[in-house]
């Protein structure tokens, strides 16, 4: 047979030409499909769009291509965390007709029923995936302060391989380890720059660990002892100069009282033994204490008037105090010398002219006294009557509504009195008198005050 001639393939723009003019056939738009009845069809082989009509629109929902007619295309591996369906899976997805995306999805701020919560991310209350906040479920929540989430694997054991520490039990940051800022006791010692001295916790070779000096600890974390060489004023050292020689400029009690130089936190220092002298054995200056030469009636000015009484007088008895520095020994509604007075002191009270009457507050307000206080701010004796306004107990505290109306009232009134005390006195008589009959008194009556300086 004769050989047969190779067919011979028309160029594209002479089959374009015949397609448009087939009937049916849209001229010029070689994608268009659809053809009439006999159905023929040109496939453009430039795109990846189908242009046969066959297989565009609804029919292909599910390639995961947005054919034309859709608007999403998901596919429809739900594995793959795509789905185009009309059912909540919790994450947006295109709807079952590719028309669209399905309204219910989590972070759409709208709670569904399978949802227990959703804020449209992450919340101090609600996690990003729609369920409460939950330290331990892995997931990681910073608008709820967590720092870290490792689900099963947060832990609060120590661990000793800090580059791969686990998230601990509270979310807030790595299991303990050397490096985190705290001393663990149990596994780490001054080794581990944790355990150092000063952080609130003893590890060894500490013996006490207070963050600071203290009355029992000194700043080296070791047991307060005089003679070690560690100054601790907290302790009451004065000094401490580490030696057992005690002349020096530290005694070997670790005070500088006595050495007749007075050093800080010491009011006075005479080199002497002698305590109720012009300065103690404590190196604490005495405060003088007087009862008033002039006597007055009920209406003092209250106690802010009264002090105003023993300043004027006070600069007689010191000249170099000022009016301020004195108090009287007074109590009413508003105040008592328990109350107003420096119940701190431990130095000696003395009369004008040097006579110890106690020392301290807490002699002053044991019920006796050394002397009785009957010198004025002058040196001499009170002129009768011989007693003072008071109202006060031994203690230093109110004793009654018999203040002369918070000593404002100097009125005769059997209903208005005043407590008073014997200038005589060295037991607890000499700040409230035991006599029933003449205490309390009428206002209208005159007595003395007595007046104690307050301040050194």
């Amino acid at each position: 047979m004769p050989a047969r001639a190779p067919a011979r393939l028309l160029p594209r723009a002479t089959l374009v030409a015949l397609l448009t003019w087939l009937p049916g056939c849209r001229s010029g738009d070689p994608k268009t499909t659809g053809c009439g009845a006999d159905s023929c069809s040109a496939t453009d082989t430039t795109t990846g769009v189908s242009t046969d009509s066959s297989t565009t629109g609804p029919g292909l929902c599910g390639n995961a291509v947005v054919d034309p007619g859709e608007s999403c295309d998901d596919g429809e591996d739900c594995g793959a965390g795509v789905c185009n369906s009309d059912e909540y899976t919790g994450e947006k997805h295109c709807n079952a007709t590719c028309d669209g995306t399905y309204p219910e999805w989590c972070g759409d701020k709208a709670l569904q029923a399978t949802e227990t919560c959703d804020a449209g991310g992450n919340t101090a209350t609600c996690d990003a995936d729609c369920t409460p906040v939950e330290c331990g479920d892995g997931l990681l929540n910073p608008a709820a302060d967590e720092t870290c989430d490792d689900g099963d694997d947060n832990s609060d054991a120590y661990d000793d391989t800090p580059e791969q520490l686990a998230c601990n039990t509270a979310c807030t940051g790595t299991a303990p380890h050397c490096g985190d800022g705290v001393c663990q006791e149990s596994n780490e010692d001054s080794t581990c720059g944790d355990c150092t001295c000063g952080d609130g916790i003893v590890s060894a070779p500490e013996t006490c660990d207070e963050g600071m000096a203290t009355p029992t600890c000194d700043a080296d974390c070791t047991a307060v002892e005089c003679g070690d060489g560690h100054h601790n004023p907290a302790a009451g050292e004065s000094c401490d100069d580490g030696n057992m020689i005690d002349n020096d400029e530290c005694r070997n009690n670790c005070t500088t009282c006595g050495n007749g130089i007075p050093q800080p936190g010491e009011e006075c220092d005479d080199g002497n033994a002698i305590d109720d002298d012009g300065c103690s054995n404590e190196c604490v200056k005495p405060r003088l204490v007087f009862v008033t030469s002039s006597d007055f009636k009920g209406n003092l000015g209250g106690l802010a008037g009264a002090d105003m009484k023993c300043g004027t007088a006070g600069i007689t008895a010191n000249p170099d105090l000022p009016a301020a520095a004195w108090r009287a020994w007074l109590s009413d509604d508003t105040g008592s010398p328990s109350t107003r007075f420096d119940t701190a002191f431990t130095g000696w009270y003395q009369l004008v002219d040097g006579t110890p009457i106690a020392k301290g507050w807490s002699e002053l307000t044991d019920g006796n006294l050394l002397a009785a206080i009957n010198l004025t701010e002058n040196g001499s004796n009170p002129v009768d009557p011989l007693n003072a306004w008071s109202n006060t107990s031994s203690a230093g505290a109110k004793v009654g509504a018999e203040h002369c109306q918070n000593w404002t009232s100097s009125i005769f009134n059997a209903n208005i009195k005043g407590h008073l005390g014997a200038t005589t006195a060295m037991n607890a008589d000499w700040t409230h008198l035991n006599d029933a009959v003449l205490n309390p008194t009428n206002c209208s009556n005159s007595f003395h005050l007595y007046c104690f300086q307050g301040a050194p």
